[in-house]
């Protein structure tokens, strides 16, 4: 395990895919905060900091993709195998390196909202605890989604079929976790508005129809605790209310996706 993660992380201080992605997530965290600071008043660094954090996902997608994808296409992981390396050790020295690559990429995400932010807004105003508690939180997530994008780049040795896959899965966790957040936001009154000839009127206080009500509602609030992207999407809108439960939550999905990510991997046929 050791040999294997000295030559993983050897070979990330060289991978090409890793300082692109960095550099693109440095280069649209840049921009987010400056259009922040010129068009809303009195911002805090509290309110943006953590706003892009729902797209970072994304951003890991495209950099494991194509590392794992790498590993296939240049044989690597068929020669690990002949120098008598386990498949066990093999998968876990990938999201281990996986993981700490994707550290780097939240790394220049952070660097780049403190850098620009800081002297923009000024610090963080807030509490320094509820600060350290967000970036756990971060990284714990980061680990949960690095886990289920090895698993599916580990699983399929096609270089652009993993990459499509990586991404894809991705998105469609963010945007179920969007849709489910936009579900909860729906007020359970809502008022028609009336155009008269005294200008515009609210009608009278009605039941939405929008309002997600009862089991649907429990299993909607669970989702947005339980998912990674839900997570990061509460903690955009600063609205993270049970933080230890969010870290027990990641905990969970890094452990399970890597526990069946081995099973698989050990019967996978190598070609």
């Amino acid at each position: 395990m050791i040999k294997l993660l000295k030559a993983n992380f050897s070979r990330l201080k060289k991978e090409l895919s890793l300082w692109i992605v960095a550099g693109v997530t440095l280069a649209l965290t840049v921009p987010k905060i400056v259009d922040s600071y010129k068009w809303l008043e009195n911002v805090k660094l509290d309110d943006v900091l953590f706003e892009m954090v729902p797209l970072i996902g994304v951003l890991y997608a495209v950099f494991i993709a194509l590392y794992i994808g790498k590993e296939y296409s240049d044989k690597a992981m068929r020669n690990k195998l002949i120098v008598g390396h386990k498949r066990e050790n093999i998968y876990l020295a990938n999201f281990i390196t996986c993981f700490f690559g994707s550290l780097i990429i939240l790394s220049m995400f952070l660097l780049g909202n403190f850098c620009v932010g800081v002297p923009l807004v000024g610090g963080w105003k807030g509490e320094i605890s509820t600060l350290i508690t967000y970036i756990l939180i971060i990284v714990c997530f980061t680990a949960a989604i690095a886990s289920v994008l090895t698993l599916l780049c580990m699983l399929c040795s096609k270089h652009a079929v993993s990459a499509v896959l990586a991404i894809t899965i991705a998105l469609l966790l963010m945007v179920i976790a969007s849709v489910i957040y936009n579900a909860l936001s729906e007020p359970e009154i809502t008022r028609d508005v009336h155009m008269t000839l005294n200008g515009m009127e609210l009608g009278d206080p009605m039941p939405n129809p929008l309002y997600v009500s009862g089991g649907q509602r429990t299993v909607y609030e669970f989702l947005m605790q339980f998912l990674p992207t839900g997570q990061g999407i509460l903690m955009a809108n600063t609205e993270i209310t049970h933080p230890v439960l969010n870290i027990i939550f990641s905990i969970i999905i890094t452990v399970t996706a890597n526990l069946c990510g081995i099973i698989a991997f050990k019967k996978k046929d190598l070609k």
